[in-house]
């Protein structure tokens, strides 16, 4: 019998991960530190990482997220999200097309792509492999990202959450300053880099990025 495919869980927050933002606590210490301050998805993104501490940063990092009933997604690498058995795979627009990787991860891995225009958008959601969006740049974020696509801002949001039959997930210079502005749109998830593991305390930043989400939603 085939199993179901993995969803996105239905949260607030999508903890993306760069050893470059962590404060020197590593990927490892970060993502547990995340998760015993409630964080339900954890998306693992290094690029310049030798491949075998990628393979066991992932390995590691899954494991913590079983424990925790989280959600543990890898950016951009088909083979790496398979081997390490995550539970999902990120793509980029300059990535693997969602049918190919597809492929390569099987059946029930959930994909999620990034869009960051409005033809990407109308393209995505006529694309069944696709589990949910990734909508930004919504602010600017040059720290994270140098090769960002220039922010689509809140109307980017706003067409998605309009056109999209999947779950969709915002990105891009969010952080407690504007979580509140980002999630009076709609249904969405916040992404966040170094707005959230950049913290001095994670714990006590979650709380703080949940406060301003909550006032938001009333």
């Amino acid at each position: 019998m085939m199993l179901p495919r993995n969803r996105l869980p239905e949260t607030d927050i999508y903890a993306v991960l760069s050893s470059a933002h962590c404060r020197g606590r590593g990927n490892v210490e970060t993502a547990r530190l995340l998760l015993e301050a409630g964080v339900k998805i954890i998306q693992y993104r290094e690029k310049d990482h030798p491949p075998a501490q990628n393979y066991s940063e992932c390995r590691a990092i899954r494991d913590l997220c079983r424990q925790h009933g989280a959600c543990f997604i890898v950016n951009d690498d088909a083979i790496l999200a398979r081997s390490v058995e995550a539970d999902g795979l990120h793509l980029g627009q300059d990535d693997l097309v969602p049918k190919t990787a597809r492929i390569i991860v099987g059946r029930q891995m959930l994909i999620g792509l990034s869009v960051s225009t409005v033809s990407q958008v109308d393209a995505a959601v006529n694309q069944t492999e696709v589990d949910y969006l990734g909508v930004g740049p919504i602010f600017e974020a040059r720290t994270t990202k140098p090769d960002a696509s220039q922010p689509g801002n809140l109307e980017l949001l706003d067409y998605s959450l309009i056109r999209s039959k999947v779950p969709v997930v915002a990105i891009g210079g969010i952080g407690v300053e504007n979580a509140a502005e980002v999630t009076a749109r709609g249904r969405v998830t916040l992404a966040m880099i170094s707005g959230l593991i950049g913290a001095e305390d994670i714990g006590q930043r979650v709380l703080e990025i949940r406060s301003a989400i909550g006032k938001a939603r009333g």
